[in-house]
């Protein structure tokens, strides 16, 4: 009676684990940025992406990439900030130094000279000019830097994508009913 009862609670117990038993473990994975999503577009972690491509390749592939994908992504931006930012301070110093330059005006059939307003407007407009020439440098500099580490990082990721995507197989488990009884199914 015992055997029964403890085989009848087996059944029960299976048969609830049924509902949920069809198992999909992570068949392909999707580069997000410098991270990982599964197949259903969630994001996967660190420690399960280690359990999936290895801890070699996540300690020489992914986190190096990782890192010249961000700081490329950091440098393009920054550099793109430091060139715009340069050229408008460029173009504010020709505004001002245009402004408080000397200057020939025609007046009934005489030039007259005008002298600059302000002496300390030129010393500002070549400031404004400098500041900006080094900051396009600066900009272009950073650009040049962060296009290719952005490149690379990226490249390297999607190899890391690519690489478990084709190693990958469809592996599910189903437990439930059978024609005679109760059955494990695995397909892989």
């Amino acid at each position: 009676m015992k055997k029964f009862a403890i085989l009848c609670g087996l059944v029960a117990a299976f048969l609830c684990l049924a509902q949920n038993a069809n198992a999909q473990y992570i068949t392909e994975i999707h580069r997000d940025r410098a991270g990982f999503t599964d197949q259903a577009g969630l994001p996967i972690s660190d420690a399960e992406l280690i359990n999936l491509i290895g801890p070699e390749i996540y300690r020489e592939t992914v986190v190096g990439a990782r890192k010249q994908y961000q700081v490329g992504r950091k440098l393009i931006i920054g550099g793109a900030i430091g060139m715009g930012a340069g050229l408008v301070s460029v173009l504010g110093g020709l505004g001002v130094l245009a402004a408080s330059s000397e200057d020939y005006t025609y007046y009934d059939g005489q030039y007259e000279y005008r002298h600059p307003e302000s002496p300390a407007g030129e010393a500002f407009g070549i400031m404004l000019m400098a500041t900006g020439y080094v900051a396009v440098i600066a900009g272009g500099v950073a650009l040049d830097a962060g296009i290719p580490l952005h490149i690379i990082g990226k490249s390297r990721l999607n190899w890391v994508e690519n690489d478990f995507n084709e190693r990958s197989h469809a592996v599910t488990a189903r437990f439930g009913a059978a024609p005679h009884g109760i059955g494990l199914t695995m397909n892989f």
